[in-house]
């Protein structure tokens, strides 16, 4: 196998030479009758041929038949070869030659012995039995049919003869043999174990046959023209068997004599071409559209061609008639209109002449988590959610600042806590680290500590704090732990507690703003086009004093564009809004239409003054409940008397309940309703000013991958609205 690999590895890397080294070999000759160049592609053709084979042995016995022999002598036989043939020029006297064809390997065996003392049986009619000398002949007759595929080089000698070098692969068709042993003299007597003249006689394939079988190959031949393109080539080639033919000592190597009968295949030289072209041009001038540049364009082109060829020279003239077109573009400008309306209630587009913004007070309220939750195993605070300042940056915090955004609150508890500290000299605060109590935390009193430790250092280091003012101890489970069965609750049990002398230290974060509503919350801009059949694309911006509030833009005619008024940049004064709708071409002409929308500014002393119901809303998150707890602690039930006294008789309560991802949905629900009967039962607001909206866990108000967001969930939020009084 390895030598058959090695064989074809050396015929393809020679194939891919040699036929790259024969597209710079061609040979050329002169065709007396165009008198034109033509080149020598390839030759085509057939072989035949007499092979003899001389068969070496050197075994008596193929593995696994019984067989007497000592050793076979050498044997020689006549088979035919034939097949078809291709050769590809190189270089003037360098050719490659491929053929694949039939031959064979087969052949015949033989020796003649006499052996001494071996039992036989004379032939009479009473066999009697002796030992005697006996001569015996020994015969193994081999049929070995094969594809052959050969290929070579050949190099022309003495500008006469054709010298081939290559090799040949043989893939064997059939591999089977016949041998017997047949007892020649004396005359009368037989073989004593089978009572005949012959014995181990039988007929099977040969053992251990090589399937491929590869020789070296040497030739030479000599070329006879009986033709314009026909040749006839006497040759004799010799072969060198390189593989044996099984397991035992035997090879066959082969000695041919034949002849090949090649076709040439020759093709024209490409000519040299002398073009002289004459021209005949015609041009129209139309009206392009107005998004068309100025151009000229070919509409129509035809081309008379006269040949004439002398040797390896084309003399060609052309004689082309064209026909043009001058594009002028017309001027752009199309008609443009841009309606505009609101969706109405059946979702219709009624007409809008005036844009309205109400202002409202709003009241937003954001509870303090007093915890610090922790990575498993760590006491590091930057592998909490704090935000973290620098000593330097601490003279420019402002709880103020805050984003109104109940995580910025809590992620920046530490900077509230710190900046109330210090406007307060007396507030203490008392750290309580804990742990889980699982695993690497498990019985860690040393790590609570550690965590205690730690917020107290980022107070007394950053933002300057007394030491003696704040107080850490650990403990192992948090004083009100949560569920320790669940992955959740061991994640919150991770945590730090803050609790202080002075309820105002934890007191909620409020932020008291205005915001304004636009009404219609969304605006239909309807563009209408007369001469818009060239437009390319579009674009609309929606400002307000310079400041864009809404863009859009798009290819080819607009279709409806709707502007959503709520958004973050919605308008917020009382100049008007204006519109620019621009319509464009591919040339980059324009067209553009400025329109302004009337504003109503209806502020809060506005709405009070004209009796058009101005309204204060506030909003309490303020409410966070322990773990499957809907009692109201000490601090929320301050809270709550706050809430309390801002109901008016003329007030709306709604009151929302929430719940984590803990547990599951019916029961979530229930203990969210227990939550919102709690907070009405304190509020003390009659039934007809309340309205109760138990969430639960159907929908999750804040991200539950994280204990603070979980915690946060354990909620119930308050809305009061009221009507605001001169």
């Amino acid at each position: 196998m390895i030598q058959t690999m090695k064989f074809l590895h050396v015929v393809g890397v020679l194939a891919v030479f040699l036929f790259g080294v024969s597209a710079k070999a061609q040979e050329v000759r002169l065709n007396p009758e165009t008198g034109q160049r033509e080149v020598l592609q390839y030759h085509l053709g057939a072989y035949g041929a007499l092979s003899i084979n001389f068969h070496n042995a050197g075994f008596g016995a193929l593995p696994g038949y019984p067989s007497c022999c000592p050793e076979y002598n050498d044997g020689t036989t006549v088979s035919p070869a034939f097949g078809a043939l291709m050769e590809i020029p190189m270089a003037r006297n360098w050719r490659m030659q491929l053929r694949l064809g039939y031959s064979t390997m087969s052949g015949e065996l033989t020796d003649r012995r006499v052996i001494g003392n071996e039992p036989v049986l004379d032939n009479g009619p009473v066999p009697i039995g002796s030992r005697r000398d006996i001569e015996v002949d020994y015969l193994l007759n081999a049929s070995m049919p094969m594809v052959v595929f050969e290929p070579a080089v050949a190099f022309k000698v003495l500008d006469l003869f054709w010298l081939y070098a290559g090799a040949r692969g043989g893939l064997l068709l059939g591999n089977s043999f016949r041998q017997s042993e047949t007892l020649v003299s004396p005359d009368g007597y037989v073989f004593a174990e089978n009572g005949t003249t012959v014995r181990n006689n039988l007929t099977a394939d040969i053992p251990d046959a090589q399937t491929i079988q590869l020789h070296a190959a040497v030739g030479l031949g000599y070329e006879l023209h009986v033709a314009r393109d026909i040749m006839l080539a006497p040759e004799v080639r010799y072969f060198l068997p390189i593989t044996q033919v099984a397991s035992v000592d035997w090879a066959v190597q082969s000695f041919q004599l034949g002849a090949s009968l090649r076709y040439s295949i020759y093709s024209p030289v490409d000519p040299t071409v002398i073009y002289d072209t004459v021209y005949v041009r015609d041009t129209v001038i139309v009206e392009g559209s107005s998004d068309s540049e100025e151009r000229i364009a070919l509409i129509d082109s035809d081309a008379d061609e006269d040949r004439r060829r002398e040797g390896d020279y084309e003399y060609r003239t052309i004689t082309i008639t064209e026909k043009y077109s001058r594009s002028v573009p017309r001027a752009f400008n199309p008609s443009i209109n841009l309606a505009r309306g609101r969706v109405g209630p059946d979702g219709e587009t009624l007409g809008l002449d005036i844009v309205q913004i109400r202002e409202t007070d709003v009241v937003e309220s954001y509870p303090l988590l007093p915890q610090v939750f922790f990575d498993d195993g760590s006491a590091d605070m930057a592998t909490t959610r704090m935000q973290m300042l620098a000593r330097e940056d601490v003279r420019d915090f402002r709880t103020i600042d805050l984003a109104r955004d109940q995580f910025d609150v809590y992620h920046n508890i530490l900077n509230i806590i710190g900046e109330r500290m210090r406007s307060n000299p007396s507030t203490k605060i008392a750290l309580t680290g804990s742990v889980n109590n699982i695993g690497g935390e498990k019985n860690n009193r040393t790590l609570a500590q550690n965590r205690a430790e730690a917020v107290r250092n980022y107070l007394v280091d950053v933002w300057g704090i007394e030491k003696n003012r704040i107080t850490v101890s650990a403990r192992l489970l948090p004083e009100k732990p949560a569920n320790t069965e669940s992955e959740d609750g061991r994640e919150e049990n991770r945590r730090v507690d803050i609790a202080t002398n002075d309820v105002m230290l934890l007191e909620t974060v409020e932020f008291r703003d205005r915001d304004r509503a636009v009404n219609p919350k969304a605006i239909v801009f309807s563009p209408s086009i007369v001469g818009g059949e060239d437009i390319a694309g579009w674009s609309l911006k929606v400002s307000q004093r310079g400041s864009v509030l809404f863009e859009e833009e798009g290819a080819g005619l607009p279709g409806k564009v709707t502007w959503q008024t709520d958004g973050d940049r919605r308008p917020k004064l009382e100049d008007s809004i204006s519109t620019v709708f621009v319509v464009r071409n591919n040339r980059g002409a324009k067209k553009e239409l400025r329109e302004a929308i009337p504003v109503d500014l209806i502020t809060s002393q506005k709405a009070k003054s004209t009796q058009e119901g101005g309204k204060i809303v506030e909003r309490y998150s303020l409410i966070v409940f322990d773990y499957n707890s809907a009692k109201l602690n000490e601090a929320n039930q301050r809270t709550m008397a706050v809430v309390r006294a801002r109901v008016q008789p003329e007030s709306k309560v709604r009151i929302m309940g929430y719940a984590d991802r803990s547990g599951d949905l019916e029961y979530n629900k229930k203990l969210a309703l227990r939550r919102c009967e709690e907070a009405k039962r304190v509020l003390a607001v009659p039934d007809e000013q309340v309205t109760v909206e138990p969430v639960g866990s159907d929908r999750l108000i804040y991200d539950n991958e994280t204990p603070e967001g979980r915690s946060y969930c354990r909620t119930v939020q308050i809305e009061i609205e009221t009507p605001l009084r001169d």
